[in-house]
């Protein structure tokens, strides 16, 4: 039997789309179903990726480490900088920060093409309170249309920082970026055949820059390592997929790629995607998401309700490896934990 701990140690490592990591994780991944010899195949894509580079930002008295946006390639810059609490104020007051760098503790990545037109050097983000400065990334679109550096600090540095709005600052960027190829892991379990309905269980292996992606998404990898094991044994009425995607922290590139790939059959067989994604924080509550109808909704409270498991539901989208499945009207349970611990 699968031990769910050990395979989650096993993946306690950095697991970004395109790298090393990733690779090692899809190895343990892949030996495990063939240990339970389910038969699967790796599906490669394309995209652009980054090596975890580091940042500093420094003043004339002092220098702030940094860790840069995914895809900010190595530079330098300097500029005069500012500090601007809402982020939102670039749409509003266009070309008034030309030749800054803004520092805010808000950001949204539709802001990507203001910076850009609005002749802003450089973007610096302040992280939430009480917690490590955070890991975000550029969108492969945003990297090909061009994009200003970014770098994320954490709150005490941003409080800093921000002390310091109006001085002149030099940044400096240290991150290899770079075309590289990932792969999704498909996994194939023949039903009974009552019908030719198709299923899909699915949830992302990858991570995040500088993170081991305990909860997100290790807590689902290994999830779908229990639900192959299960229906190795107890074959399922409905022939099933189980697919690990990589690239979802990039931009659901793995299973925007599947879908891309396999339209034929999403049109003429796909029934239900049961997509798992951000699970395990200790003392949280559970939750999923449909996407699709209040039947639904209704018919999986029914079910988790008569087997004692009580989630919080509700009908909405969930921005995770359901939605290219979605395009096409294929509806989707989404299941996740959180509000614990946070998530790591």
């Amino acid at each position: 039997m699968i031990n769910a701990l050990k395979v989650l140690k096993e993946l306690d490592f950095e697991r970004l789309a395109g790298t090393e990591g990733e690779e090692k994780a899809r190895k343990i991944i892949c030996g495990y179903l063939d240990s339970l010899k389910v038969s699967y195949e790796l599906e490669e894509f394309d995209l652009t990726s980054f090596e975890t580079g580091k940042a500093e930002i420094i003043t004339e008295s002092v220098a702030f480490n940094a860790h840069p946006f995914g895809l900010s390639e190595s530079c330098s810059t300097e500029g005069e900088m500012v500090f601007v609490e809402n982020a939102e104020t670039v749409r509003v007051k266009k070309n008034a920060f030309r030749g800054k760098i803004i520092l805010s503790n808000t950001y949204s990545r539709s802001l990507s093409d203001e910076l850009k037109k609005g002749g802003v050097k450089a973007f610096i983000l302040i992280g939430a309170c009480l917690r490590e400065a955070g890991s975000l990334s550029h969108r492969q679109k945003i990297y090909r249309d061009g994009c200003v550096p970014g770098l994320v600090v954490d709150f005490e540095t941003g409080k800093k920082l921000s002390k310091l709005s109006g001085e002149y600052v030099k940044i400096k960027i240290d991150q290899q970026v770079s075309a590289k190829k990932a792969k999704n892991i498909i996994a194939h379990i023949k039903g009974k055949g009552i019908d030719d309905n198709l299923t899909y269980a699915v949830g992302h292996y990858d991570t995040v820059s500088r993170s081991p992606g305990a909860t997100d998404n290790g807590g689902g990898t290994v999830t779908l390592l229990k639900i192959a094991e299960h229906f190795s044994k107890s074959q399922p009425g409905r022939d099933l997929k189980i697919i690990w995607f990589s690239g979802e922290e990039l931009g659901l590139l793995g299973s925007y790629s599947y879908v891309k790939s396999h339209e034929e059959e999403i049109k003429t067989r796909a029934s239900l995607v049961v997509n798992i994604d951000v699970t395990g924080d200790d003392l949280g509550n559970n939750y999923y998401f449909v996407l699709g109808t209040k039947e639904l909704l209704g018919y999986v409270d029914g079910v988790t309700r008569e087997k004692g498991q009580l989630f919080k539901s509700s009908l909405e989208i969930y921005s995770s490896d359901c939605m290219p499945f979605s395009i096409y009207e294929i509806p989707s349970v989404n299941l996740a934990r959180s509000g614990g611990v946070s998530s790591f």
